[in-house]
């Protein structure tokens, strides 16, 4: 298995894409932020062999506060953080995403910081 704690918080992809027309294109700060986690990435990845080319399995925890101080939940979509971490984490391994077969981020209670692990490991028996 192989594990990545990206210690700082990621923004949602609304925010590291500007669109002209039916284009998206990225930001600088998302092109920065694309490279610290390739720098991250590939300082932190032992365990790589033993997941190439098989179904992988991937859970995205994102620690940070998720409440307002009333107590109701934030409005905030993990799905728009994910998805930039997932194709900037493969393409620092050199893995394409189509290799993922299940997937899942959960939201974690964090008050005192805000990061981001993702977890990735071969299914057994390639199922």
């Amino acid at each position: 298995m192989i594990e990545i704690k990206l210690p700082f918080k990621t923004p949602t992809i609304n925010h590291l894409y500007w669109h002209r027309g039916n284009i998206k294109i990225m930001k600088t700060e998302a092109k920065k932020l694309r490279e610290e986690i390739r720098e991250i990435v590939q300082s932190d990845t032992c365990g790589l062999h033993d997941i190439s080319d098989s179904k992988l399995k991937v859970r995205v925890e994102i620690h940070e506060n998720w409440f307002c101080k009333n107590g109701s939940i934030k409005r905030k979509d993990v799905a728009n953080r994910e998805k930039f971490l997932i194709d900037s984490v493969f393409a620092a391994l050199g893995i394409d995403d189509k290799f993922i077969f299940e997937h899942n981020i959960v939201k974690i209670q964090n008050k005192d910081s805000e990061f981001s692990v993702i977890k990735i490991e071969a299914l057994e028996n390639g199922n």
